[in-house]
């Protein structure tokens, strides 16, 4: 199975690496992705269904049925980026994790408004052992669930591993808080490896070597 980013608009084709095209489970993409998985007490399995917009691996339900988590697990070795802007170099998977965070977000989310926000990289170290973390709450699009009308995303990727994803639907996040404060990490890496790719700081530009200029040829 491969997931497929087309020609990388920024638009909603950025999902479609999350649109899987054969089975696969859930323990075999834990395996791949480099990630443990831990069930979220007082909940209980739930058949998945198909999703068009966030494809999941496993679902669980609370006990009183008023909260629900879906996995999603994307390994970075399964995206296949078909980029046809002959100007710019093709992005690689390791870093369109905040695009698509972005991108998947707001196409579940009513009229897309999402208040989301990203965790300190320690803190996204500590909790997830991920170079990167980003959570968005938002009100869910009756597109995604009749059954739930509040939701909140957590998406943690680490460099040459995998982005994965924890949605929880709800009718009243406020009320839910305590609950997603204790599952929110039922899905991590096993160990921390890799952080994200950063650009040159001030001083690290100051040290690239220099581009020699070519010597300008007399005209005779």
């Amino acid at each position: 199975m491969r997931y497929w980013i087309w020609s990388l608009l920024l638009t909603v084709a950025a999902l479609h690496p999350l649109q899987a095209a054969d089975a696969i489970s859930f323990e075999a993409l834990l395996e791949e992705g480099g990630l443990e998985f831990r069930p979220p007490q007082g909940f209980h399995p739930v058949a998945v269904e198909p999703d068009y917009v966030m494809p999941y691996e496993a679902r669980y339900r609370s006990e009183d049925g008023e909260l629900e988590i879906r996995y999603a697990i994307r390994p970075l070795n399964r995206i296949e980026i078909d980029y046809q802007d002959p100007h710019n170099a093709a992005p690689a998977p390791n870093d369109l994790f905040n695009m698509l965070f972005r991108t998947l977000s707001e196409t579940l989310a009513v009229d897309h408004q999402v208040i989301s926000r990203v965790f300190p990289p320690e803190k996204a170290r500590e909790e997830y052992r991920a170079g990167w973390v980003a959570a968005g709450v938002f009100d869910l699009s009756p597109d995604i669930s009749k059954e739930y009308r509040e939701a909140m995303l957590f998406a943690i990727h680490q460099n040459e591993k995998a982005d994965a994803y924890l949605l929880f639907l709800t009718n009243d996040l406020a009320s839910e808080k305590t609950r997603i404060r204790k599952t929110r990490d039922s899905l991590r890496f096993r160990r921390y490896d890799h952080g994200i790719n950063q650009p040159p700081g001030e001083e690290e530009l100051k040290n690239l070597p220099m581009i020699p200029e070519t010597p300008a040829t007399e005209s005779g």
